[in-house]
């Protein structure tokens, strides 16, 4: 071989490496994405099943009928040192969702999921606008609308919280299509 083809054999096997080295390198920050997303969306779920376990404990607790019991004015202190759902309905909540069916489990799973991705820095609308963008960010397939809990439920007093999402890779080189992910916790319910 003379000089000049050397040098042409050269340069293709070098642009041959380099695409490939540039496509692995894609791949991989992919599979960093995935792991970052799946990562991220457990921790969340597993704070939000323990919290709202906690639930049970401080409504039929602290939020009793009557007027003047001790349990009603501990209730009433704990809420003035540490907030209420007035304050945050993403953390709190006076409400009996895990006595009212499937479809109350969900919603309240879901509330508790925005406040915990978000890291309680806001609330109302703002919470879950910035729920969508950071699970977007994440590449989760239409962010906080793409998340599902409806096969969360209680059952003998444990609460099963159950997230179903699609993930999208970051860079979508061969039309892979999306990764289905089903995550699941469970905690006994404080009673």
């Amino acid at each position: 071989m003379n000089g000049a083809n050397k040098k042409g054999a050269v340069t293709l096997e070098a642009c041959v490496s380099v695409l490939l080295f540039l496509v692995l390198m894609l791949l991989l920050s992919s599979v960093f994405v995935i792991f970052m997303a799946q990562n991220a969306t457990a921790h969340a779920l597993l704070q939000t099943s323990e919290s709202l376990s906690l639930d049970v404990h401080s409504t039929e607790k602290f939020y009793v009928d009557g007027i003047g019991t001790l349990e009603q004015k501990f209730g009433e202190l704990i809420n003035k040192l540490c907030g209420s759902a007035k304050k945050n309905p993403y953390f709190v909540s006076n409400d009996k969702w895990y006595t009212k069916g499937n479809a109350e489990v969900a919603s309240a799973a879901k509330n508790r999921f925005i406040g915990f991705i978000t890291g309680g820095d806001s609330d109302g609308i703002a919470a879950t606008d910035a729920a969508d963008k950071y699970l977007k960010n994440l590449n989760i397939v239409n962010g906080i609308e793409g998340v599902n809990f409806s096969s969360s439920f209680v059952a003998q007093d444990t609460l099963y919280v159950v997230l179903e999402y699609e993930l999208e890779y970051d860079f979508n080189i061969w039309n892979l299509g999306t990764i289905e992910v089903k995550q699941r916790t469970c905690s006994k319910l404080w009673k």
